[in-house]
């Protein structure tokens, strides 16, 4: 990765994000637009997935600004659980937007009615698989450049957007020459393909929020850690959690107390400093408990 300055990062930043937000608006009008014209359910689903790229896009620019704020007197954690919210509160109207295209889609199941203006829809579709794959082709330079997590996360999802567009233009396409059911069909999958994502979304939120412990993975190299340092003894009341890209360890150690303090901080010290290591990005805390070691014999 390319090192930057501090205002070439955040100035790469909001080049990424003022994209995703003008790609999601201009596609919410064309593809209104479009909708009203045709009555296309997979125009309506992507209408509906657009419009919940700007919401997301919006919402997450507001929370990622606030949760970024360092931590004060009466947020001593920091702010950083306001982009858990905000993904909890995307999820909750993401999943009411899948519904609604769900319900359309089996209501016109039930009472078939023909498109109209399918190639119209055709070339909004184009124009909008030609603007996703500019605005992709920003974000993986700014990754390049950044390695942002939050640019990465916004990429997948433009990336998916890519693949939905494709299904789009191909229901459209079969609707032209008179197959209906395909408007309806792929209808159906877009949403359910948008509901699937937003129990990841909400799931990952709501992990933040209760203070679910750090991955399987991460508490095994930090016992490791712990057990391969020399003068521990043992430990116990191993806690982790996340919060944003912060992740929070406390534990006790268990050392000799017949030693001085200065070597007991030490030890302690040495156990922060190898986590800190393999995890920049934490905050950690170690709780030293003496235990009475007899002399060898």
């Amino acid at each position: 990765m390319t090192t930057v300055t501090n205002q070439e990062y955040s100035r790469l930043l909001k080049l990424a994000t003022t994209s995703s937000i003008c790609l999601a608006g201009v596609l919410l009008v064309s593809k209104l637009i479009i909708w009203l014209m045709s009555n296309s359910l997979t125009i309506l689903a992507s209408m509906t997935d657009s419009m919940m790229d700007l919401f997301s896009s919006l919402i997450n620019y507001l929370a990622v600004r606030y949760a970024s704020q360092p931590p004060d007197s009466d947020h001593n954690y920091g702010h950083a659980k306001a982009e858990s919210i905000a993904g909890l509160a995307q999820s909750i109207f993401i999943a009411a937007s899948s519904i609604f295209v769900l319900g359309t889609s089996i209501n016109r199941l039930i009472n078939p009615s023909a498109i109209s203006h399918e190639m119209a829809g055709i070339v909004v579709t184009i124009f909008s698989l030609f603007l996703t794959i500019v605005v992709v082709l920003i974000q993986t330079y700014v990754i390049s450049k950044t390695r942002s997590d939050i640019i990465m996360a916004d990429r997948l999802h433009c990336q998916s957007d890519i693949f939905s567009n494709l299904a789009i233009l191909l229901s459209l396409v079969l609707s032209f020459y008179g197959y209906y059911y395909a408007d309806i069909v792929f209808a159906i999958i877009i949403s359910i393909y948008i509901f699937y994502g937003v129990i990841a979304i909400g799931r990952k939120s709501l992990n933040v929020l209760l203070d679910r412990k750090l991955p399987d993975d991460v508490v095994s190299d930090i016992v490791d850690i712990i057990n391969g340092t020399e003068g521990i003894l043992g430990y116990h009341d191993l806690r982790t959690r996340r919060v944003g890209n912060v992740f929070f360890i406390q534990v006790h150690v268990t050392m000799d107390g017949n030693q001085l303090l200065f070597d007991a901080h030490d030890i302690a010290s040495r156990v922060k400093h190898d986590i800190l290591s393999k995890y920049a990005q934490s905050d950690v805390i170690i709780h030293m408990d003496p235990v009475q070691v007899l002399p060898e014999q």
